[in-house]
């Protein structure tokens, strides 16, 4: 009879040590497991959202940029937007040419990495202008796409921005100003080979490079020689890239509204009211924005406002002095 209990209690401390061994291991696990956790950052909680709701044959321009921006800058290129609606200049201006009154240029920015978008831009019942980062990695067939369905290209061409924390970020087709004039030159033209059938430029980001008169000089020289017009995308309160494109004699413009400086909808909505008052208030106003899924939506919903004709390509909105 001891001997079956001391056998007894023998099972049962060792059924208590493996117990408590399993139970140790398993606090160690989950100790391990959360230490290895990462916080979530807003960008990464965005794009989750955007992916629950994405069916897959709709790309989102953001997760292809995610890798360069940070939690402070979410879906959008511009660096410096002290107004996104830009109110410098409230005359009636002469266009050109002279017989366009009253009308709105929509440039679409940024394009050349995703085509859908594109295709979807491209649908839109009225006239757009699409702008063509030269990096892209569809900046050709884009401009291809574009032009075959008789839609007027730009060079989005990317220049030196006064943010720092993009500084180090900026690709081998970035303007800056601590470049040579041939060092300059090259790069433009390069960029510039690019993207077939450009007439006409605006510039991405350049918050610091188009403030700077030797860099605007050479960069309105370079448009001159190649036959282009340039549009100032007024990505800093400082430029004068419209300023020395008019004194270099090119045809020029200056951006009036950004649609998409915010995604949100009341923020898209302010923003198409003030381009509304801006086409009634000047003879031309342009609107920049990008191919974001949220601006597409809301440029879909909203082809109601304006007649059709009222939109024009970029280059009917030209000055020539």
């Amino acid at each position: 009879m001891k001997k079956k209990t001391k056998k007894k209690k023998q099972q049962q401390a060792f059924w208590f040590k493996l117990l408590l061994t399993i139970l140790l291991i398993l606090i160690v696990f989950l100790v391990w497991v959360a230490g290895e956790q990462k916080p979530v950052s807003r960008v990464s909680q965005t794009l989750a959202s955007d992916s629950a709701l994405n069916t897959g044959t709709e790309p989102n321009i953001a997760q292809i940029i995610e890798p360069l921006l940070d939690d402070t800058y979410v879906l959008t290129f511009e660096d410096e937007l002290p107004d996104p609606v830009f109110k410098g200049s409230t005359e009636q201006t002469a266009t050109h040419p002279a017989e366009n009154r009253h009308v709105l240029s929509l440039v679409i920015d940024d394009i050349g990495y995703d085509l859908h978008a594109l295709e979807r831009l491209i649908a839109l019942p009225y006239t757009i202008t699409v702008s063509i980062l030269p990096d892209a990695p569809h900046a050709k067939e884009a401009a291809m796409m574009a032009h075959q369905h008789g839609i007027q290209v730009m060079l989005h061409m990317p220049m030196q921005t006064a943010n720092p924390k993009y500084q180090q970020k900026m690709e081998k087709f970035y303007l800056h100003q601590d470049m040579d004039k041939q060092t300059f030159t090259t790069v433009f033209e390069q960029a510039l080979a690019k993207v077939p059938y450009v007439e006409g430029v605006n510039n991405h980001m350049g918050s610091q490079l188009t403030s700077n008169p030797k860099a605007m000089l050479w960069l309105m020289e370079l448009c001159k020689k190649h036959g282009l017009f340039f549009i100032d995308s007024r990505t800093s309160s400082t430029s004068i890239a419209a300023e020395t494109a008019q004194k270099a004699g090119i045809l020029w413009n200056t951006r009036d509204v950004f649609l998409d400086h915010s995604v949100a909808p009341d923020a898209l909505q302010h923003a198409w009211d003030s381009m509304l008052s801006c086409v009634k208030r000047k003879d031309s106003c342009i609107m920049l924005a990008h191919p974001h899924k949220e601006t597409l939506n809301f440029l879909e919903k909203h082809a109601q406002g304006l007649s059709s004709q009222a939109f024009v390509s970029i280059s009917k909105t030209l000055k020539q002095d």
